[in-house]
């Protein structure tokens, strides 16, 4: 206990006070009211940015709900236009007058392309006909 006698009680601490130059005053405080505008406005786009990812957000399931229409769409008007193709072969809508033009009697764009594809399985392996070409 003989070290705690040691250590001074009372210390005393002085403090002294001095008025500021003007002009360096006057450079912190503008330099702190900068400082705070730049906080704002940090403060001011990270809250815009957070607000466009929002939106972003939201035009993508936008998007993707009229992506699904549109296929959906495409589908029916698919299967509208090709039951027209099945009554009137190689027909031709007028969206003007509400017309058709086709040929009667003439194979449809199915049964076109099924025509194709027979052609094609009866080439032979090397893509060709198995016809030969002969010059005199």
């Amino acid at each position: 206990m003989a070290e705690l006698d040691k250590i001074p009680q009372k210390q005393a601490i002085e403090v002294a006070s001095i008025k500021m130059e003007e002009s360096t005053f006057n450079e912190i405080n503008d330099l702190n009211s900068k400082m705070n505008s730049l906080f704002m406005e940090f403060g001011q786009i990270y809250m815009r940015k957070k607000e466009i990812q929002e939106e972003l957000i939201r035009m993508d399931d936008v998007l993707e709900r009229g992506e699904d229409e549109f296929k959906m769409i495409n589908q029916k008007l698919r299967e509208v236009v090709d039951g027209i193709e099945d009554q009137y072969p190689q027909a031709r809508i007028n969206m003007n007058d509400g017309t058709i033009q086709y040929q009667p009697g003439a194979p449809t764009r199915k049964q076109l392309a099924e025509m194709q594809r027979n052609q094609q399985q009866q080439q032979m392996p090397d893509g060709s006909t198995g016809m030969k070409v002969v010059k005199e």
